[in-house]
């Protein structure tokens, strides 16, 4: 991981929950140097609470961070060493717990560098621009929320970073796949060269991700998950056409 300063620049937290965040991230935000106010929302649906939350802060720059991430004392520092004047938001790729998507993960590593990824905004942890959600009005979502957010962003013409791992972990579980990939064609996140070129992916990456577990649960598991993303997306471009 990265050595990087003090931020030197307050920033207020946004934490979404449906109960209460993890206690260890809390305690890490705490005693992370530059942190602000820690707002925490229990709002529904999530697009809708980031906003309402993000304009309640009172720095220019306000951190979101997912109930279930743990971030680095030094997360802030590095993140905002890389805040420009035409930048947006700043995420940074977190490691899964879940190890069925760490392997998957690992071996995608291997060919292209997950911060590179342009269907990956990783927003389970990110800075942005408090402005930014002043003239926004996302649509009530939970799922692809963040690809919403991330094209409103560059639309308004300041660049959405990414950066490499810094020591952000996800303790996340998997979410509902159909309805993801509900969203996704709902709200144009995915076109059919993005699903097909995702399809030809999860085909070629995940043997390798189930060799590297010696699991054939791993196999299982992310086909699974693209079955039902698949299946989602149709479902919704079916819906379009009744």
């Amino acid at each position: 991981m990265p050595q990087c300063p003090d931020a030197k620049l307050k920033v207020d937290f946004v934490i979404p929950t449906k109960d209460n965040p993890n206690p260890s991230l809390i305690e890490g935000l705490k005693q992370m140097p530059d942190v602000g106010e820690i707002i925490i929302t229990r709002e529904k649906p999530l697009s809708v609470a980031r906003k309402h939350a993000v304009l309640k802060a009172k720095t220019e720059w306000v951190a979101m961070v997912d109930d279930d991430v743990l971030l680095p004392k030094n997360w802030l520092g590095c993140v905002a060493a890389a805040i420009t004047s035409d930048t947006g938001a700043i995420g940074t790729v977190a490691v899964h717990t879940n190890k069925h998507v760490a392997a998957y993960d690992r071996v995608v590593g291997t060919v292209v560098q997950l911060n590179k990824i342009d269907t990956s905004p990783h927003i389970n942890n990110i800075i942005i621009r408090k402005e930014l959600m002043e003239n926004y009005n996302p649509p009530r979502l939970f799922f692809g929320e963040d690809h919403y957010f991330k094209r409103y962003v560059e639309k308004t013409g300041f660049k959405w970073k990414v950066l490499p791992f810094i020591g952000a972990t996800h303790l996340g579980s998997s979410k509902n796949y159909v309805t993801i990939g509900i969203a996704y064609r709902r709200y144009g996140h995915f076109t059919l060269f993005k699903l097909v070129r995702r399809m030809v992916a999860r085909f070629i990456f995940t043997p390798f991700a189930a060799a590297i577990n010696l699991s054939i649960k791993t196999f299982e598991y992310l086909t699974k998950l693209n079955i039902e993303f698949i299946a989602g997306w149709f479902k919704e471009l079916v819906a379009e056409k009744l």
